[in-house]
């Protein structure tokens, strides 16, 4: 029995030792890769790959001693001066540098003239009390690392520090971009400088100019001189601005793509150039914003040896391995009209207008190759019959692209989610993620009840088809809308005395339907925020119907293998500029381009917390503007050309105001909306994103959690400051109609405010329940374009987290 014992004891022990050991090695949880205490300590964006501080600092001297192994070459000593130029604005101390050992930089070697698709931008350096050693492959890394040091400086006392530090880092993607359309409002070389420099320090690499399109041709032309001459009016980029930003940003390690939108978006070519359209001219720019008519003729070789010629040029002034042609929204109409033109569709069995585009990008994909560039476009250029190591997808409107891209062996780049424009928060921004898809089809098909409507949604003159579906009834209804090449389900269709109504997400944000049900027909509207577009719905198919379609075949999304996932190269946020002028761009981008930067640079595992992003968002922006981003003193100007004088107390207005959605502030335009309407009205001078707002917010649930003096007194000051606000500017006598369409954000500032602090100091209102509901739901509509950012706050403090009220 005891040797039975004993030979049991050893078996458990084996066991348990087999168990430990599997345990270690295959189900430990991975450490993250920067603990949450020393993540908890850094202020900086994006986060790099691996750190871990140790103890200790490195105490920054006025002199620094500089020493070089490896390589040393021109690029490195100017990256090295702007390294101590940023240094000198933080804290205030002018540097001088000597040869040394303190400051240790080893770059393996050279890096190419500009920068290229991919490339090696690791770097890793370690921090002690005496010495700082930066160590990069080549000089991409070196850019990276020196701008990470800097972000690292802390002041202590009277001295400036950098805490001790073991730090490795490298980007999750290859491509991190942004597109600026310069087109639709101009804008000029030096706000285009300022972005490089902003894009550096948060490791963009691409930088996309949207160089062509309806509203203006933006690049000089010596071989076809009336390109820029006709269909700029006056504002283009000389040949010598292009080189210029080219070299400015290959400095700071990004790469500048051209985009020169075709076959449609064209007018601004077709000015100069009339005979290489597809209907009679004369042409001009257009300032009208939609999807309209002027497109190229696809039919005739003269267009292909006048393109030829064009990207023969362009390329000699681009240096870039890449060459975006657009392809997107292309209006199929004047091809329609065009007997001759749908002569040759017949002729080459095209089909349709969409194998008319498929036959133009073929052929401009060969022209391309033949002058070394690799052809990039929007998501509607994926075609079988171009090569896939030729092209480049870019996904603008549904995030399943990029995977169905990827699945046929494509590179793509994402920027569905990433519509700077829309003015979405950063932190909606932020959960979007390439290897991830949303929403997509989520419901249960029920292929024994359904039905369909064949969908046509109206805006200005162009028609978008699409389809509705319905499965099951009563409390089982669900469904499915396809329209602009997205599929999404929906779970909240309600029919009632013949209306149906629902709801859809999409990257615009929310879309409501009302349809109103006659015969087979629904009539009626969809409409995103404020915004709303005309939809006729026909019946068309159905289980119910003998001689109906069968029923699609809607799968959900499998993940990509791994040899998929490396065709994601990764994102590009865009900022179109519909209604954005260069006065306003920079706060338009900033910050929130940040947020998404970090997304493609970090690793996976780090981008997940929201909170923790905003905290070190703000102290990003306020790090940009130290080193020269325009956006608040752009706010500055903006504010006293609209009032005729600058005060704080507009100031303060407009701090917590926030501009509203893309399609709500499209609304309070005069329809059609034209790009030459002037943007000088408060929402110019709001943010997308309000920073007083947020903090406000945080403030408010922060209390609610847990109510302490130190909290109390911060709600006090901000709430004294803004029942001011109303007085003061009574008091200012401000008379101009831009002031009077938010006025009612001044009344419900000042009131709320009111209530709010009745409320700390737990005294009786004076309004019942009723009438302080009313007013938070007015408080919480648009006035002027523009949202009372700290309603959400304020609702909390005067009713409590569920609207109910609170002791």
């Amino acid at each position: 029995m005891k040797k039975f014992a004993k030979v049991l004891v050893i078996v458990l022990a084996v066991l348990a030792l087999a168990v430990g050991i599997v345990w270690y090695v295959y189900l430990r949880p991975v450490p993250p890769p920067i603990s949450d205490a020393d993540r908890a300590r850094l202020e900086m964006m994006p986060l790099p790959a691996n750190l871990k501080f140790t103890s200790g600092e490195f105490v920054i001297p006025r002199q620094w001693s500089v020493q070089y192994e490896a390589v040393r070459t021109s690029r490195l000593n100017d990256a090295l001066d702007r390294f101590f130029m940023r240094m000198t604005r933080r804290t205030q101390t002018n540097f001088s540098t000597n040869s040394g050992p303190v400051l240790v930089i080893h770059c393996d070697q050279e890096s190419s003239p500009y920068p290229t698709l991919p490339e090696d931008e690791s770097y890793s350096f370690s921090v002690t009390n005496n010495q700082i050693r930066l160590q990069a492959a080549n000089e991409r890394g070196v850019l990276h690392g020196l701008i990470t040091l800097e972000q690292l400086v802390r002041q202590r006392g009277t001295s400036w520090v950098i805490p001790a530090v073991e730090l490795e880092d490298h980007p999750r993607y290859p491509w991190r971009g942004l597109m600026i359309d310069v087109c639709r409002h101009w804008i000029p070389k030096e706000v285009i400088l300022r972005n490089l420099d902003a894009m550096a320090r948060v490791k963009l690499n691409v930088l996309h100019l949207h160089l062509s399109d309806y509203q203006g041709f933006r690049v000089e032309s010596k071989q076809f001189p009336k390109l820029h001459a006709l269909g700029s009016s006056g504002n283009y980029y000389t040949q010598e601005d292009i080189r210029e930003m080219i070299n400015y940003a290959a400095d700071r390690g990004i790469r500048i793509v051209p985009e020169f939108d075709l076959p449609g978006h064209c007018s601004s070519w077709l000015v100069g150039y009339p005979e290489m359209a597809s209907a009679p001219g004369p042409y001009s720019t257009d300032s009208l914003i939609g999807i309209l008519n002027p497109v190229f003729d696809p039919t005739r070789e003269e267009v292909y040896q006048f393109l030829d010629g064009f990207i023969s040029e362009m390329s000699g002034l681009f240096p870039d391995s890449i060459l975006h042609i657009g392809g997107d929204e292309v209006n199929p109409h004047d091809w329609n009209e065009n007997p001759s033109i749908q002569q040759f569709i017949a002729k080459h069995q095209l089909k349709d207008s969409h194998g008319l585009q498929a036959y133009f990008n073929q052929r401009m994909q060969v022209i391309l190759a033949s002058h070394g560039k690799r052809m990039m476009g929007w998501d509607e250029i994926l075609h079988p019959d171009l090569p896939a190591s030729g092209i480049i997808i870019q996904p603008w409107r549904d995030p399943k692209a990029l995977w169905a891209a990827a699945r046929q062996g494509y590179d793509g780049v994402l920027s569905n989610g990433y519509y700077l424009d829309y003015k979405q928060p950063a932190g909606k921004h932020y959960q979007v993620d390439p290897e991830v898809i949303p929403g997509a089809v989520t419901i249960e098909i029920d292929s024994n009840n359904w039905k369909r409507w064949k969908m046509a949604i109206t805006f200005q003159d162009n028609v978008m088809d699409g389809a509705l579906y319905l499965f099951g009834q009563d409390q089982n209804l669900r469904g499915i809308i396809q329209s602009m090449g997205n599929t999404t389900s929906f779970t909240d269709p309600v029919w009632e005395n013949n209306v149906l109504t629902f709801s859809s997400e999409s990257s615009f944000g929310k879309i409501k339907y009302e349809l109103t049900a006659r015969d087979d027909s629904l009539t009626g509207s969809m409409r995103i925020a404020l915004f709303s577009l005309p939809v006729q719905c026909e019946r068309d198919a159905g289980s119910d119907r003998t001689d109906s379609d069968p029923l699609p075949l809607f799968e959900k999304i499998e993940p990509l293998t791994g040899d998929e996932v490396h065709h994601i190269l990764g994102g590009e946020a865009c900022m179109w500029t519909e209604m954005v002028s260069a006065q306003t761009l920079e706060g338009r981008i900033w910050p929130r381009m940040a947020a998404i930067a970090e997304k493609w640079w970090s690793p996976q595992s780090l981008t997940s917390d929201v909170g923790d992003m905003y905290r070190r968002l703000w102290l990003t922006e306020d790090d940009m503007i130290r080193q020269g981003l325009q956006s608040h003193s752009n706010q500055y100007d903006l504010i006293a050309g609209i009032a005729g004088k600058w005060t704080q107390s507009l100031q303060n207005l407009v701090d917590v105001l926030q501009e509203d959605l893309f399609f709500n502030r499209m609304a309070i335009y005069p329809q059609p909306y034209h790009v030459n309407m002037p943007l000088n009205r408060f929402v110019d001078a709001a943010m997308p994103e309000s920073k007083v707002a947020y903090r406000f917010n945080q403030l408010a649930r922060d209390y609610l959690s847990e109510p302490t003096d130190s909290l109390r007194q911060q709600i006090y000051s901000w709430l004294e400051q803004w029942m001011d606000v109303e007085t003061r500017l009574e008091t200012e006598a401000i008379d101009d109609p831009k002031l009077t369409e938010i006025t009612p954000h001044v009344h419900h500032l000042a009131q709320l405010s009111r209530w709010a602090k009745a409320k700390l100091n737990q005294e009786p209102l004076e309004a019942d329940p009723g009438q302080v509901s009313d007013l938070l739901l007015e408080a919480s509509q648009p006035y002027g374009g523009t949202l009372l950012a700290v309603s959400e706050g304020l609702s909390i403090l005067i009713q409590g987290p569920n609207g109910s009220g609170h002791e």
